[in-house]
């Protein structure tokens, strides 16, 4: 299944969960979300546990460019 972008107000529930600041969210279907901090740091979060954890080696998105151009 294709990632699909959350909506802000889903955006907002994970960064109050976190306490992270999340700029951007993606579910790929399930209960297991994806998002990039301002930072640039991708994270995962369980929507039913509120447990998450920030990734190791992330598979960045093709809107990371669009977020974070001086990375290029």
């Amino acid at each position: 299944m294709s990632a699909q972008r959350l909506s802000p107000k889903s955006t907002r529930r994970i960064t109050r969960s976190t306490g992270l600041d999340v700029i951007r969210a993606w579910s790929h279907g399930g209960y297991t979300m994806a998002f990039v901090t301002a930072d640039h740091r991708h994270g995962w979060w369980d929507k039913k546990t509120g447990e998450w954890g920030i990734d190791s080696a992330p598979v960045h998105y093709t809107s990371c460019s669009e977020l974070f151009p001086e990375e290029d």
